[in-house]
């Protein structure tokens, strides 16, 4: 997604958790011409997260778009539950609490851009919906539950942003960031958790056109809506509020 936003004119912001990947990214942008700057941040850790989300708005008060596509599976690819640090279940940590909180601490910059727009990836595979209310996954733990309660959570937590706060300063959508190659793009995490056949990355642009594209303007609170556990105003609510309490964010 970063190439291609950066192809089409965009100054991309590139965060990774390894410097040198990062590092990479960013060099091969401007190899070709583009503009981009690099972040690094581990995900996991919502300190971290917090200072990643200062940094981005002290450099940028104003932001036209934010794409939340990181993401971990089977502990972080070890292959048993991982708690970090801050007492959190990877799984959820990486892919639910720190888009949450990112989010909320670049609202400011994103509503000063007058028509940003947020971006969440979920999946087909989302699921678990029976442990909405043992989010850490304390009991029944594997690496498939978690990953599919991780992204029910996603699609949900779109929706209520945008029953929230969506509207023209700012749009927010969510999807399958691979649902243009089929069942899936060959990535680390598919070729973990489901084998070794996946389509092309590069056929999967999905995520560069919901930020960039015309056709997406005006267009808020789309993915995923008919989904049951989604289209629950009090599920949603519930799980914002624990969001909330897991990470400390702020909207305003």
């Amino acid at each position: 997604a970063a190439h291609h936003l950066a192809a089409k004119g965009h100054h991309v912001l590139v965060h990774g958790r390894t410097p040198a990947k990062v590092d990479a990214v960013v060099h091969a942008i401007a190899a070709k011409g583009g503009h981009a700057d690099g972040y690094v941040a581990d995900l996991s850790s919502m300190s971290d997260v917090r200072k990643l989300g200062d940094n981005v708005a002290k450099g940028h008060p104003s932001l036209d778009g934010l794409l939340n596509n990181a993401g971990s599976f089977d502990g972080d690819y070890t292959g048993e539950r991982l708690v970090t640090a801050e007492g959190n279940e990877y799984t959820l940590a990486v892919n639910v609490l720190a888009p949450f909180l990112l989010t909320a601490l670049l609202m400011p910059s994103l509503r000063a851009a007058g028509c940003a727009r947020v971006v969440i990836s979920s999946s087909v595979s989302m699921g678990a919906a029976d442990a909405l209310g043992d989010l850490q996954l304390r009991r029944g733990y594997s690496a498939h539950r978690a990953y599919s309660l991780s992204k029910l959570c996603d699609a949900m937590l779109v929706a209520e942003l945008h029953a929230r706060y969506g509207g023209e300063a700012v749009a927010f959508n969510t999807m399958d960031p691979t649902s243009q190659v089929g069942l899936g793009a060959d990535t680390k995490m598919l070729r973990a958790g489901w084998g070794s056949w996946g389509g092309s990355c590069d056929e999967a642009t999905i995520s560069s056109e919901m930020m960039a594209d015309e056709a997406w303007a005006g267009r808020s609170g789309e993915g995923f809506a008919t989904r049951k556990e989604v289209a629950d105003s009090l599920l949603r609510r519930r799980l914002w509020d624990e969001c909330v309490r897991l990470t400390g964010a702020i909207y305003e």
